[in-house]
């Protein structure tokens, strides 16, 4: 398979030139990186999120059945 880089066009295994689905802008080099980092920040706050209502009453529970078992002491 040998691609030509050039029209956005490779040669497939039977010697015809296909259209490369990959070939075309770059979207990260595109103005419009800021996008990249919104969504950054909302996965940072979905994960914050889960931390609150998932994760953080697990890890009280977690210390205190700790704390019990060795006389009150973390």
């Amino acid at each position: 398979m040998r691609k030509d880089n050039q029209s956005g066009h490779f040669l497939d295994q039977d010697g015809k030139l296909q259209p490369d689905r990959r070939s075309g802008v770059d979207r990260r080099l595109v103005s419009g990186a800021e996008t990249h980092e919104l969504r950054r920040i909302y996965r940072r706050k979905a994960d914050r999120e889960l931390y609150e209502r998932d994760h953080k009453p697990m890890i009280k529970e977690a210390l205190e059945d700790f704390a019990e078992e060795h006389d009150g002491h973390l």
